[in-house]
């Protein structure tokens, strides 16, 4: 969804204070929409078929009955379907946290996410409803929990983003929360990976797409006939130069395209956070730093109304101004995983076809979907906070860092798995 669409009618209206969604499960909403989930799935994510092997669900039916909190990949953007489908699968009902900005999609796709057990969040704030919930949630151990640790999604299905260690923090938390009513009690955080792949020869559309790309971007018709790689390389080179020219960038002369990649990311990054006022920590990542913006803006456009109506005019006027951030916040991370190398190094049709999506929704701002696709997912070895406990009581920062990575680590070297057996793109047409 793009957040910049959520800007009130009437600039004269009184900004809509936060309102937290928590969970109200329904039944019958849950198994009308896990009826319907498999046509979703055909539907939206052009996905026919999802691969979990026996062992995996095997698995997960060990932990039945046990404190568990479930930490999926997120890079392919719509993974919540696909963990749903799990839960149909394995008979459960989960809880899911979400980014508040899911819920505000439409008035109707909130209520259905509150009634299948969803409940908001706003990232980067100390949002204590979203934690109390979540800390109670894990403790009692009655439903499992879905956190997407990387919060946010770049769309880049070969890529995992580094995971966030507040999820982890709260689930020791509530682990201490447990222990309060139970001796050595045990909470699993379980790493899950989806990796989508083609089932059928995608050549055709990703010739489609480079065509579509080049009369947009380039205004003669006789281009050069190039390998498909050098069509893409064209393209993004095209879309680069644009953002320079319009950022005011002047690469150097023997500056490689990843450079001027970078160069690019980090001048759209330091000038928002000069609008907001923001100063990194010395040599902090640029992903941790456009989380930081993204946190900033959300909690802006979110933050409670003010007293008096001069104050609330005062806010309102701020929240728009921020919220047209927005579009160059999405434009640097929709770039964020790309870098030179991104296709070359595995010329595969699932990231050929990665960055032809990232490039159509910055020229065309559509994402389009390919297939028929598969999604194979697998399940990683679940870790027990209870074996983390004594390490987190003398050293509470390391211990979590330990467990981020540990689950960060195990999804990565899944996707990789799961994406071994990609086919090649061919360069010749």
């Amino acid at each position: 969804m793009d957040p910049t669409k959520l800007v009130e009618s009437d600039p004269r209206a009184r900004p809509k204070p936060f309102t937290f969604r928590p969970p109200k499960r329904n039944r019958l909403v849950i198994a009308l929409v896990k009826m319907r989930l498999r046509r979703t799935i055909r539907r939206k994510l052009k996905v026919t078929e999802i691969d979990v092997s026996q062992d995996d669900l095997g698995k997960l039916r060990k932990l039945k009955g046990k404190r568990c909190l479930l930490t999926p990949s997120h890079s392919g953007g719509f993974e919540p379907h696909i963990i749903m489908y799990l839960s149909k699968l394995l008979g459960d009902d989960y809880n899911y946290m979400a980014a508040m900005e899911a819920f505000e999609q439409s008035a109707v796709n909130g209520w259905i996410m509150q009634r299948i057990g969803a409940y908001s969040i706003i990232r980067g704030t100390a949002d204590r409803p979203s934690f109390q919930i979540t800390r109670r949630l894990l403790a009692s151990g009655k439903r499992w929990l879905v956190i997407f640790p990387e919060g946010q999604t770049v769309w880049q299905n070969s890529t995992v983003i580094p995971f966030q260690q507040g999820v982890i923090q709260l689930a020791f938390k509530a682990h201490e929360d447990a222990a309060k009513s139970e001796d050595g009690p045990s909470l699993f955080c379980i790493p899950i990976a989806v990796k989508y792949v083609y089932l059928e020869d995608m050549h055709d559309e990703i010739d489609a797409s480079l065509a579509r790309l080049e009369s947009k971007l380039f205004a003669s018709e006789d281009l050069e006939p190039l390998p498909r790689y050098e069509r893409l390389r064209r393209v993004g080179e095209a879309v680069l130069a644009a953002n320079e020219k319009m950022h005011h960038v002047t690469p150097d002369a023997a500056s490689s395209m990843d450079d001027r990649i970078q160069k690019m990311k980090e001048c759209i990054v330091s000038g928002l956070e000069q609008q907001l006022e923001l100063t990194p920590p010395e040599g902090r990542m640029l992903l941790d730093r456009i989380r930081t913006l993204f946190n900033a803006v959300d909690r802006i456009v979110h933050e409670e109304s003010e007293a008096s109506d001069y104050e609330r005019q005062l806010a309102l006027e701020r929240r728009q101004a921020v919220r047209n951030l927005y579009d160059d916040l999405w434009r640097v991370l929709q770039f964020v995983a790309i870098y030179d190398g991104y296709v070359s190094e595995s010329m595969t049709v699932d990231r050929f076809l990665d960055v032809l999506c990232l490039l159509e929704m910055e020229v065309f701002k559509e994402r389009r979907m390919w297939g028929p696709r598969k999604a194979r997912v697998k399940v990683g070895d679940p870790v027990d906070l209870k074996d983390h406990h004594a390490a987190y009581t003398t050293d509470r920062r390391g211990a979590v860092q330990d467990v981020t990575l540990a689950l960060e680590s195990s999804v990565g070297q899944m996707l990789d798995a799961l994406g071994a057996d990609c086919e090649t793109v061919r360069q010749t047409t």
